[in-house]
């Protein structure tokens, strides 16, 4: 049966990352699941907030960490975004430090993925169409390179740019802040000065959270790859957040906003929200 023909399901292998990511990637996994496809998400024996569902399978596999290890990395994580106040170079050299600690826990969770030939071999034969998996992790995605299959990225963006350098997007810093200086694109000479020292720096930034993950790929693939080459192959970019909240930036074709992908909770609109929505949606 084609793929776009009434009534046909397909397979979905999911890889998803730990903690906030999981939430809008589950909402899919739960969904397709529900309209009748195959779907199987692979997650690790310890985690934050990963699990099963009701319309998905699971698979687990063993990692070399235990559940106290990993509340600690949360700690440090939420330690870190809550302390605002730190210039920025100093904020920047803080989170590249929790960075460290943070790829050495996501290299430890591929090794287990992917250096386990069982579940490698027992996936590649469920004959999936599709990988849905986020890319700051590229785990799912090395995953899906191995196995030729389409990859489906879901993400807020990248720490350093990557998702532009990987599907070749425009990103000047005339007017897109990086992601760590909280400027507008409306900036003064100084703060656009900046932008372009944070902007040359970003390489270095990738390369300090991927080179782990780069060794792990390469070993898992018997050769030399990058994150950059494996990321290219992504099918589809979807995005997770709205156009109308964001400043302006460039867009390629295979990027999709979904902001609200993840808002479950519904309410009526109260009339004091009511003439604000209104008034928005005027101009």
């Amino acid at each position: 049966m084609h793929p776009r023909e009434p009534g046909w399901t397909g397979s979905l292998l999911v890889v998803p990352m730990d903690g906030s990511h999981w939430t809008g990637v589950k909402a899919v996994a739960e969904e397709m699941g529900r309209r009748g496809h195959k779907v199987m998400v692979v997650i690790p024996e310890v985690s934050v907030l990963l699990g099963p569902g009701k319309h998905y399978a699971t698979r687990t596999f063993p990692v070399p960490y235990g559940q106290q290890q990993l509340d600690e990395l949360q700690a440090r994580n939420a330690e870190v975004m809550d302390n605002k106040q730190q210039p920025l170079f100093e904020k920047i050299s803080t989170r590249i430090s929790n960075i460290r600690k943070f790829v050495d826990f996501q290299r430890a969770t591929a090794e287990s993925l992917l250096l386990n030939q069982e579940l490698v071999d027992f996936l590649r034969k469920q004959n999936f169409d599709a990988v849905l998996t986020s890319p700051t992790v590229p785990t799912g995605a090395i995953l899906a390179y191995n196995l030729s299959l389409p990859a489906v990225y879901m993400l807020r963006g990248l720490p350093c740019g990557l998702d532009s350098t990987a599907t070749a997007c425009p990103n000047p810093p005339s007017y897109v802040p990086r992601f760590f200086t909280h400027y507008s694109d409306r900036m003064s000479f100084r703060q656009r000065v900046l932008n372009v020292l944070v902007s040359i720096l970003e390489p270095l930034l990738c390369r300090l959270i991927y080179w782990s993950t780069e060794d792990v790929a390469s070993r898992f693939l018997q050769r030399d790859v990058s994150v950059v080459e494996i990321l290219q192959s992504g099918a589809l970019w979807l995005l997770r957040y709205d156009f109308s909240l964001e400043f302006p930036k460039p867009l390629m074709p295979n990027m999709v906003l979904i902001g609200g992908i993840n808002c479950a909770v519904k309410r009526p609109l109260i009339k004091g929200e009511q003439r604000v929505f209104f008034a928005l949606r005027s101009f």
